[in-house]
C-alpha cells in the first residue's frame, strides 16, 4: 500500500502567475478569458498588519488564494 500526502497549501503557493498564464493560452482557452484571469491574478494586493501599523499595499506574484473557488482549477493546470 502507497499513501500521499498533498500539502495543498503549500503547493497552492507554489505556482507562479505569469507561468499559470502561458499555461492557459497553450491548452487554447480562449485569449479573452486567458487575458481575465491574467487581470485577476495580477491585480491582487496584501497589506501587512503589525499591531496598529498597516503596511503599504504590496503586490502578489506568486502563489494562489487558498479561499479562492477557482484555485484548485487553476491549480490542475499549473
Amino acid at each position: 500500500m502507497h499513501q500521499l500526502f498533498i500539502d495543498f497549501k503549500k503547493a497552492y503557493d507554489s505556482v507562479r502567475r505569469e507561468a499559470l498564464y502561458n499555461i492557459l493560452i497553450e491548452f487554447d482557452i480562449p485569449m479573452k478569458l486567458a487575458r481575465l484571469i491574467k487581470v485577476y491574478l495580477t491585480e491582487a494586493c496584501s497589506r501587512v498588519r503589525v499591531g496598529k501599523y498597516l503596511s503599504d499595499r504590496f503586490p502578489i506574484r506568486n502563489g494562489l488564494e487558498h479561499a479562492d473557488d477557482l484555485t484548485p482549477i487553476f491549480f490542475s493546470f499549473a
